[in-house]
């Protein structure tokens, strides 16, 4: 690879909201890098809100389809990084006539790369489990950068602090409350999901016990979910199905967290990315692709034998979580306050 350094930088953003915090420790050790180059990081326009306010991008693109028209005609970068993993994406940064393109072979993304990846399968159609962290990194060397710290990184800007706080004054929550995030949703699957009655009861326990609200966050179609978990909780909890929360403004309220409990999706990654005592439920995915960062997380795991089988629907009786009490969770709770 040449080694001159690239004025215009495109990253092409994992889809996944997860996926995309934890992309930032190789945008930081990218930044750190080539500290002239002009960064744009591009993604789906759902999940990019999530970089507001990071300081190692130049320019954050949503995207609107699948091969980033319009919104990257007429740019011209010198080397294009590609962390999505799917055709498209490698042909976005083939159109936009990067002389370097990076990124993970497989699916026909050699084509159209200049320097392939190479992916190491654990068993057919499945990638070797390890930290996603782990996945851009090996991207970013490809191109010539070294890698840094794993630690995951996002900022709440000055207008979504504003926000939170009135969020927070509109449901009552005055200042020096204890506050419990919950994310009951996971918009992979129902493989992932936890039971209402089980979420409430873990609300109830944290406020009997320690005092505080409860906040349930809704992504969405999660609708349903988070009215379950408010209709049988008995304990007094706020609910953005009533008052919503975008991702800019979720991440502002992550930040004043006293703890965040989640099922594994998206917004799990928001806990460990502000230093908040996180508890995450996992059942059907493998926790080795997330498995960094944890020094203030507790994962909670029933090791299920059929476990993990990354299906988005259970086919037999759903052990993973079935067997998932409330006071399993509680014990992880308890641990981390």
């Amino acid at each position: 690879m040449s080694n001159e350094t690239p004025a215009r930088i495109l990253v092409r953003l994992p889809n996944p909201i997860g996926d995309m915090v934890m992309c930032t420790p190789s945008l930081r050790a990218l930044r750190s890098h080539w500290p002239e180059a002009h960064i744009t990081a591009a993604g789906p326009g759902h999940a990019v809100p999530v970089l507001d306010g990071l300081p190692y991008v130049d320019e954050v693109i949503p995207l609107k389809s699948r091969l980033g028209r319009p919104e990257l005609d007429g740019k011209r970068f010198d080397l294009a990084l590609v962390y999505a993993n799917s055709f498209s994406s490698a042909l976005t940064a083939w159109l936009t006539r990067a002389k370097t393109r990076v990124g993970y072979e497989g699916g026909g993304r050699r084509l159209v790369l200049t320097h392939a990846v190479g992916a190491a399968p654990e068993k057919k159609f499945h990638r070797r489990p390890k930290p996603m962290v782990e996945f851009y990194f090996r991207v970013i060397e490809t191109a010539g950068v070294p890698r840094g710290s794993h630690k995951t990184e996002l900022v709440a800007t000055e207008a979504d602090e504003a926000r939170a706080e009135e969020w927070l004054a509109r449901n009552g929550l005055a200042d020096g409350t204890p506050l419990y995030g919950m994310h009951g949703g996971a918009s992979f699957g129902p493989s992932k999901l936890w039971y209402s009655d089980r979420w409430a009861k873990v609300a109830d326990a944290l406020h009997e016990r320690h005092g505080g609200r409860t906040i349930l966050f809704c992504g969405p179609g999660e609708e349903d979910t988070v009215r379950e978990i408010a209709a049988a909780a008995k304990s007094p909890v706020a609910s953005a199905v009533d008052d919503p929360i975008d991702l800019r403004l979720l991440k502002a309220i992550v930040k004043r967290l006293t703890l965040l409990v989640a099922t594994d999706a998206g917004p799990r990654h928001f806990g460990p990315a502000f230093d908040i005592p996180t508890v995450c439920l996992i059942g059907a995915t493998d926790p080795r692709f997330s498995n960094t960062n944890l020094q203030k997380s507790v994962v909670v795991n029933t090791f299920a034998d059929c476990s993990p089988c990354h299906l988005k629907t259970c086919p037999i009786d759903h052990r993973c979580m079935t067997r998932m009490s409330p006071e399993m969770v509680l014990a992880a709770c308890e641990r981390l306050l």
